[in-house]
């Protein structure tokens, strides 16, 4: 029971340059003792912990800290070596284990301090449909599932229209060796197939156009 838990804070230290605080914390409870040591970030903290006796409601939110800041350099990592949406990247927490309301509030910190770009990441997947010779329309139904909205979608689509639709479809039918239909059924089939990658029938027929040349 939180009656019979006494807490103490036992030992502080900068870390990071300063930028987080290392508290080491003994917990008594039951007549068992155990230490552990909580990073906290220092531009949250409202004051400085202080050496000495802390109530558990205390450390419960020290606790709630130190996975917040285990959060942010986690989402920093993904961040390095891709680009994410605000939704996307509070799930990709998530599921690395960090409570819903910790991960929404890390990435918070995160777009807050400028790390976070969605335009960027945007492109960047945008950038990755177009290598895989996507159509427009299965590219930005992707993002729209990784959770980019708004400016960072309109900046994709206009990425996209700088490209030529039909020269990437042609260019996908020959990487696949599509054949010149040879009946309406079987170009009902190679449309349907197509447009699965995003493609408009439009640009499916004028691709097939292209292939006859």
């Amino acid at each position: 029971m939180m009656n019979d838990m006494t807490c103490r804070i036992c030992r502080l230290r900068a870390a990071d340059g300063g930028a987080q605080l290392l508290v080491d914390v003994e917990v008594t409870e039951a007549g068992e003792c155990r230490r552990e040591t909580l990073a906290l970030l220092a531009a949250r903290l409202e004051r400085v912990p202080t050496v000495g006796e802390i109530s558990p409601e205390a450390l419960s939110q020290m606790h709630r800290e130190d996975r917040i800041c285990a959060a942010l350099g986690a989402g920093l990592r993904m961040l390095g070596s891709n680009g994410s949406s605000v939704k996307h990247l509070v799930e990709k927490l998530h599921a690395r284990g960090f409570d819903r309301d910790v991960s929404t509030e890390a990435v918070a910190i995160l777009a807050e301090k400028g790390y976070l770009h969605e335009e960027d990441g945007a492109l960047r997947e945008a950038e990755r449909g177009l290598a895989k010779l996507w159509g427009d329309r299965r590219i930005l139904a992707d993002l729209s599932a990784k959770g980019y909205t708004g400016s960072a979608l309109k900046y994709a689509a206009a990425r996209l229209r700088t490209e030529d639709g039909c020269a990437r479809c042609a260019a996908l039918m020959r990487k696949r060796r599509v054949g010149i239909p040879r009946d309406e059924g079987e170009l009902r089939r190679l449309v349907s197939s197509f447009i699965r990658y995003g493609y408009t029938p439009e640009e499916i027929r004028a691709s097939l156009k292209a292939l006859k040349k």
